[in-house]
């Protein structure tokens, strides 16, 4: 009877830690989903509203010619 009811308590505590596991992960996820959307906000405020259209042109032809001499 004594080992049942230790095998029961331990099934009963695995059970909670696998629920647990299962929220503290679905945080984490909505967590990091919640700052790469916030970055990718402010990267756009900061590409947009911060930077001058000649830095803007500036950028967009440096990233042009790394991928053409990368492709080499």
């Amino acid at each position: 009877m004594k080992k049942f009811l230790l095998y029961l308590f331990i099934a009963v505590a695995i059970i909670g830690l696998i629920f647990n596991l299962d929220m503290v992960m679905n945080m984490i996820l909505s967590s990091l989903i919640f700052i790469l959307v916030l970055g990718a906000v402010l990267y756009g405020i900061y590409y947009f509203f911060i930077q001058t259209p000649s830095q803007r042109k500036y950028k967009r032809a440096l990233r042009k010619s790394r991928r053409k001499h990368r492709k080499k």
